[in-house]
Protein backbone atom coordinates (compact mmCIF):
# COMPACT_ATOMS: atom_id res chain seq x y z
CA UNK A 1 0.00 0.00 0.00
CA UNK A 2 0.96 3.66 -0.37
CA UNK A 3 0.88 4.20 3.22
CA UNK A 4 4.29 2.38 3.58
CA UNK A 5 5.87 3.04 -0.24
CA UNK A 6 5.21 6.64 0.22
CA UNK A 7 7.66 7.78 2.74
CA UNK A 8 9.52 11.04 2.16
CA UNK A 9 12.64 10.34 3.96
CA UNK A 10 15.47 9.10 1.10
CA UNK A 11 17.32 7.40 3.67
CA UNK A 12 13.89 5.38 4.41
CA UNK A 13 12.74 4.79 0.81
CA UNK A 14 16.41 3.11 -0.08
CA UNK A 15 16.88 6.49 -2.48
CA UNK A 16 20.66 6.42 -3.41
CA UNK A 17 22.51 8.90 -5.42
CA UNK A 18 22.34 6.56 -8.14
CA UNK A 19 18.54 6.97 -8.79
CA UNK A 20 17.11 9.35 -11.03
CA UNK A 21 13.56 11.09 -11.08
CA UNK A 22 11.40 10.43 -14.41
CA UNK A 23 9.75 13.48 -15.38
CA UNK A 24 6.28 13.39 -15.65
CA UNK A 25 6.38 11.20 -12.77
CA UNK A 26 6.82 10.50 -9.08
CA UNK A 27 9.21 7.64 -9.48
CA UNK A 28 12.82 7.50 -9.26
CA UNK A 29 14.60 4.63 -10.76
CA UNK A 30 18.44 2.97 -10.88
CA UNK A 31 18.67 2.91 -14.92
CA UNK A 32 20.31 -0.13 -16.28
CA UNK A 33 23.69 0.55 -18.37
CA UNK A 34 23.19 3.19 -21.19
CA UNK A 35 19.84 4.27 -20.51
CA UNK A 36 18.61 7.78 -20.88
CA UNK A 37 15.32 9.85 -19.56
CA UNK A 38 13.05 9.37 -22.36
CA UNK A 39 11.94 12.32 -24.47
CA UNK A 40 9.06 11.03 -25.69
CA UNK A 41 7.38 9.17 -23.02
CA UNK A 42 7.44 8.91 -19.55
CA UNK A 43 10.95 6.59 -18.74
CA UNK A 44 14.26 5.70 -19.96
CA UNK A 45 15.23 4.47 -23.59
CA UNK A 46 18.28 2.99 -24.44
CA UNK A 47 18.43 4.16 -28.24
CA UNK A 48 21.50 1.49 -29.17
CA UNK A 49 19.70 -0.98 -28.37
CA UNK A 50 16.05 -0.29 -28.67
CA UNK A 51 15.31 -0.96 -25.13
CA UNK A 52 13.04 1.69 -22.85
CA UNK A 53 11.72 1.47 -19.59
CA UNK A 54 7.80 3.01 -19.40
CA UNK A 55 6.38 4.16 -16.26
CA UNK A 56 2.51 4.57 -16.14
CA UNK A 57 0.52 5.61 -13.53
CA UNK A 58 -3.27 4.17 -13.91
CA UNK A 59 -6.23 5.68 -11.16
CA UNK A 60 -7.54 2.40 -10.56
CA UNK A 61 -7.41 -0.14 -7.61
CA UNK A 62 -3.95 -2.39 -8.06
CA UNK A 63 -6.03 -5.78 -7.38
CA UNK A 64 -8.20 -4.99 -10.15
CA UNK A 65 -6.30 -4.34 -12.60
CA UNK A 66 -3.63 -7.30 -11.68
CA UNK A 67 -6.26 -9.68 -12.06
CA UNK A 68 -6.46 -8.07 -15.80
CA UNK A 69 -3.50 -9.65 -16.57
CA UNK A 70 -4.53 -12.89 -17.57
CA UNK A 71 -2.99 -14.66 -20.52
CA UNK A 72 -6.42 -14.62 -22.55
CA UNK A 73 -6.33 -10.93 -21.88
CA UNK A 74 -3.31 -10.41 -23.05
CA UNK A 75 -3.77 -12.55 -25.59
CA UNK A 76 -6.73 -10.49 -27.29
CA UNK A 77 -3.78 -7.72 -27.38
CA UNK A 78 -1.32 -9.84 -29.53
CA UNK A 79 0.78 -10.76 -26.06
CA UNK A 80 1.55 -13.67 -24.64
CA UNK A 81 2.28 -13.81 -20.90
CA UNK A 82 5.02 -15.83 -19.94
CA UNK A 83 5.21 -15.79 -16.05
CA UNK A 84 2.96 -13.92 -13.42
CA UNK A 85 4.23 -13.53 -9.92
CA UNK A 86 3.32 -12.03 -6.59
CA UNK A 87 6.19 -10.12 -5.02
CA UNK A 88 6.99 -8.65 -1.63
CA UNK A 89 8.16 -4.89 -2.97
CA UNK A 90 8.77 -2.19 -0.47
CA UNK A 91 7.20 -4.01 1.99
CA UNK A 92 3.92 -4.25 0.40
CA UNK A 93 2.42 -6.67 -2.42
CA UNK A 94 3.31 -5.82 -5.99
CA UNK A 95 3.53 -8.24 -8.87
CA UNK A 96 5.87 -9.13 -11.56
CA UNK A 97 5.18 -10.15 -15.11
CA UNK A 98 6.91 -11.46 -18.11
CA UNK A 99 5.51 -11.26 -21.40
CA UNK A 100 6.53 -10.95 -25.07
CA UNK A 101 4.70 -9.08 -28.10
CA UNK A 102 5.66 -9.32 -31.64
CA UNK A 103 5.87 -5.50 -33.33
CA UNK A 104 7.35 -4.13 -36.60
CA UNK A 105 8.46 -7.55 -37.76
CA UNK A 106 10.59 -8.46 -34.26
CA UNK A 107 9.40 -10.16 -30.93
CA UNK A 108 9.81 -8.04 -27.87
CA UNK A 109 10.06 -9.48 -23.99
CA UNK A 110 8.52 -7.56 -21.49
CA UNK A 111 9.07 -7.45 -17.75
CA UNK A 112 6.13 -5.65 -16.06
CA UNK A 113 6.42 -4.42 -12.62
CA UNK A 114 2.63 -3.49 -11.08
CA UNK A 115 2.42 -2.03 -7.90
CA UNK A 116 -0.04 0.39 -5.79
CA UNK A 117 -2.79 1.19 -3.59
CA UNK A 118 -6.76 1.19 -3.83
CA UNK A 119 -6.72 4.65 -5.56
CA UNK A 120 -3.89 4.09 -7.89
CA UNK A 121 -1.58 1.64 -9.89
CA UNK A 122 1.98 2.28 -11.04
CA UNK A 123 3.06 0.17 -14.10
CA UNK A 124 6.78 0.11 -14.65
CA UNK A 125 6.94 -1.86 -18.06
CA UNK A 126 11.10 -2.63 -19.35
CA UNK A 127 10.89 -3.73 -22.79
CA UNK A 128 13.45 -4.75 -25.04
CA UNK A 129 13.86 -6.61 -28.49
CA UNK A 130 14.21 -10.89 -27.94
CA UNK A 131 17.50 -10.50 -29.37
CA UNK A 132 18.94 -8.45 -26.69
CA UNK A 133 18.02 -10.96 -24.17
CA UNK A 134 21.21 -10.41 -22.70
CA UNK A 135 19.96 -7.24 -20.68
CA UNK A 136 17.08 -9.65 -18.97
CA UNK A 137 18.73 -9.67 -15.36
CA UNK A 138 19.71 -6.22 -15.69
CA UNK A 139 16.36 -5.00 -16.36
CA UNK A 140 14.76 -6.52 -13.49
CA UNK A 141 17.36 -5.46 -11.11
CA UNK A 142 16.53 -2.19 -12.26
CA UNK A 143 12.59 -2.39 -12.50
CA UNK A 144 12.77 -3.44 -8.77
CA UNK A 145 14.73 -0.02 -7.68
CA UNK A 146 11.59 1.91 -8.53
CA UNK A 147 10.62 4.13 -5.72
CA UNK A 148 7.42 6.40 -5.39
CA UNK A 149 7.90 9.59 -3.37
CA UNK A 150 4.57 11.46 -3.43
CA UNK A 151 6.75 14.63 -2.86
CA UNK A 152 8.66 14.55 -6.77
CA UNK A 153 7.65 17.17 -8.58
CA UNK A 154 5.07 15.08 -11.37
CA UNK A 155 4.91 18.41 -13.92
CA UNK A 156 3.17 16.17 -16.80
CA UNK A 157 4.61 18.80 -19.15
CA UNK A 158 8.02 17.97 -18.47
CA UNK A 159 7.97 14.74 -19.88
CA UNK A 160 6.57 15.52 -23.32
CA UNK A 161 8.55 17.64 -26.18
CA UNK A 162 5.75 19.78 -27.13
CA UNK A 163 3.22 22.52 -25.89
CA UNK A 164 -0.42 22.52 -26.25
CA UNK A 165 -2.95 25.04 -25.55
CA UNK A 166 -6.57 24.66 -24.08
CA UNK A 167 -7.18 27.99 -22.37
CA UNK A 168 -10.39 29.37 -22.97
CA UNK A 169 -11.70 25.69 -23.83
CA UNK A 170 -14.05 23.28 -21.60
CA UNK A 171 -11.15 21.20 -21.05
CA UNK A 172 -9.43 20.11 -18.07
CA UNK A 173 -5.71 18.21 -17.86
CA UNK A 174 -6.78 14.75 -16.85
CA UNK A 175 -3.69 12.50 -16.56
CA UNK A 176 -0.17 11.51 -18.52
CA UNK A 177 -0.15 8.33 -19.67
CA UNK A 178 2.65 6.86 -21.48
CA UNK A 179 4.20 10.23 -22.87
CA UNK A 180 0.50 11.50 -23.85
CA UNK A 181 -1.87 14.27 -22.33
CA UNK A 182 -5.01 13.50 -21.43
CA UNK A 183 -8.03 16.05 -21.21
CA UNK A 184 -11.61 15.73 -20.35
CA UNK A 185 -14.35 17.89 -19.87
CA UNK A 186 -13.85 17.20 -15.97
CA UNK A 187 -10.53 16.83 -15.30
CA UNK A 188 -10.48 13.30 -14.33
CA UNK A 189 -10.82 9.85 -15.69
CA UNK A 190 -12.75 7.95 -16.99
CA UNK A 191 -15.45 10.20 -18.35
CA UNK A 192 -17.99 9.74 -20.72
CA UNK A 193 -18.00 13.46 -21.82
CA UNK A 194 -15.64 14.74 -24.56
CA UNK A 195 -12.03 13.42 -24.68
CA UNK A 196 -8.70 15.21 -26.14
CA UNK A 197 -5.22 13.44 -26.36
CA UNK A 198 -1.82 14.91 -27.54
CA UNK A 199 1.34 12.83 -27.72
CA UNK A 200 4.43 11.25 -29.86
CA UNK A 201 5.93 8.50 -31.00
CA UNK A 202 7.97 6.58 -29.35
CA UNK A 203 10.56 6.84 -31.76
CA UNK A 204 11.20 7.47 -35.92
CA UNK A 205 8.93 5.62 -38.30
CA UNK A 206 8.85 4.67 -42.01
CA UNK A 207 6.16 6.69 -42.80
CA UNK A 208 6.89 7.23 -46.93
CA UNK A 209 3.12 8.31 -47.54
CA UNK A 210 2.47 10.55 -44.69
CA UNK A 211 -1.34 10.77 -45.67
CA UNK A 212 -1.84 6.64 -46.10
CA UNK A 213 0.08 6.41 -43.00
CA UNK A 214 -2.31 8.68 -40.77
CA UNK A 215 -5.26 6.97 -42.18
CA UNK A 216 -3.91 3.94 -41.38
CA UNK A 217 -2.71 5.00 -37.58
CA UNK A 218 -6.27 6.26 -37.26
CA UNK A 219 -7.81 2.38 -38.47
CA UNK A 220 -5.96 1.30 -35.16
CA UNK A 221 -7.83 3.84 -32.47
CA UNK A 222 -10.80 1.67 -31.00
CA UNK A 223 -13.23 2.33 -33.10
CA UNK A 224 -11.14 3.56 -36.14
CA UNK A 225 -12.32 0.65 -38.28
CA UNK A 226 -15.66 0.92 -38.01
CA UNK A 227 -15.15 4.77 -38.60
CA UNK A 228 -16.57 6.53 -41.44
CA UNK A 229 -14.01 8.89 -42.99
CA UNK A 230 -15.31 12.43 -43.51
CA UNK A 231 -12.48 14.34 -45.02
CA UNK A 232 -8.31 14.01 -45.20
CA UNK A 233 -6.59 17.56 -45.07
CA UNK A 234 -3.21 18.20 -45.52
CA UNK A 235 -2.45 20.94 -42.67
CA UNK A 236 1.04 23.14 -41.48
CA UNK A 237 1.26 23.77 -37.72
CA UNK A 238 4.51 24.94 -36.46
CA UNK A 239 6.36 24.53 -39.61
CA UNK A 240 5.45 20.62 -39.46
CA UNK A 241 3.52 18.75 -42.11
CA UNK A 242 0.52 16.45 -41.59
CA UNK A 243 -2.64 15.37 -42.09
CA UNK A 244 -6.18 16.52 -40.42
CA UNK A 245 -8.89 13.61 -40.03
CA UNK A 246 -12.41 14.26 -39.61
CA UNK A 247 -14.54 11.05 -38.97
CA UNK A 248 -18.01 9.97 -37.82
CA UNK A 249 -18.21 7.05 -35.51
CA UNK A 250 -20.52 5.54 -33.02
CA UNK A 251 -19.95 5.66 -29.14
CA UNK A 252 -20.85 2.71 -27.00
CA UNK A 253 -23.94 3.93 -26.66
CA UNK A 254 -24.70 3.88 -30.33
CA UNK A 255 -24.83 8.08 -31.00
CA UNK A 256 -23.07 9.38 -33.36
CA UNK A 257 -19.75 10.62 -32.50
CA UNK A 258 -16.80 12.56 -33.59
CA UNK A 259 -13.28 11.71 -34.26
CA UNK A 260 -11.05 14.19 -34.93
CA UNK A 261 -7.03 13.35 -35.61
CA UNK A 262 -3.86 15.21 -36.78
CA UNK A 263 -0.67 13.78 -37.61
CA UNK A 264 2.14 16.04 -37.83
CA UNK A 265 5.51 14.53 -38.97
CA UNK A 266 9.03 16.01 -38.04
CA UNK A 267 12.58 15.82 -40.22
CA UNK A 268 13.64 13.19 -38.22
CA UNK A 269 10.54 10.78 -38.77
CA UNK A 270 8.82 11.35 -35.49
CA UNK A 271 5.10 11.95 -35.23
CA UNK A 272 2.83 14.17 -32.90
CA UNK A 273 -0.73 13.71 -32.60
CA UNK A 274 -4.08 15.48 -31.45
CA UNK A 275 -7.09 12.84 -30.64
CA UNK A 276 -10.54 14.45 -29.99
CA UNK A 277 -13.76 12.48 -29.65
CA UNK A 278 -17.10 13.76 -28.60
CA UNK A 279 -21.03 12.84 -29.31
CA UNK A 280 -21.56 15.76 -27.44
CA UNK A 281 -22.47 19.14 -29.39
CA UNK A 282 -20.22 18.06 -32.10
CA UNK A 283 -20.01 20.94 -34.44
CA UNK A 284 -18.73 22.70 -31.68
CA UNK A 285 -16.41 20.86 -30.39
CA UNK A 286 -14.98 20.23 -33.96
CA UNK A 287 -14.37 23.43 -34.21
CA UNK A 288 -13.08 23.38 -30.89
CA UNK A 289 -10.47 20.91 -31.41
CA UNK A 290 -8.95 22.53 -34.90
CA UNK A 291 -8.61 25.32 -32.36
CA UNK A 292 -6.44 23.62 -30.19
CA UNK A 293 -4.84 21.51 -32.94
CA UNK A 294 -3.37 25.00 -34.28
CA UNK A 295 -1.60 25.66 -30.80
CA UNK A 296 0.66 22.64 -30.55
CA UNK A 297 4.40 23.48 -31.29
CA UNK A 298 7.60 21.72 -29.91
CA UNK A 299 9.78 23.01 -27.45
Amino acid sequence: MFSVILIISQATLGQTGKHIAVPGTQCSIVPPRGFTVATNFNGLQDIKTGASIMITEMPAPYQELVNGFTADALKTRGMTLISKQEIDFNNSKASLLAITQPANGMIYEKQLLIFGDVNKTILVNGIYPQTSKGMEAEMKEALLTTIYNVEQNDDPMSSVPFIINVEGTPFKFANNMAGSLLYTTTGTVPSNGPILVAGSSLGAVNAQNRKQYAEERFRKLPDGQSAIIKSTTEVVIDSMQGYEIVAEGKDHQGRKQLIYQVMLFNDRGDYFMILGQSSDDIENYLNIYKKIAQTFELK
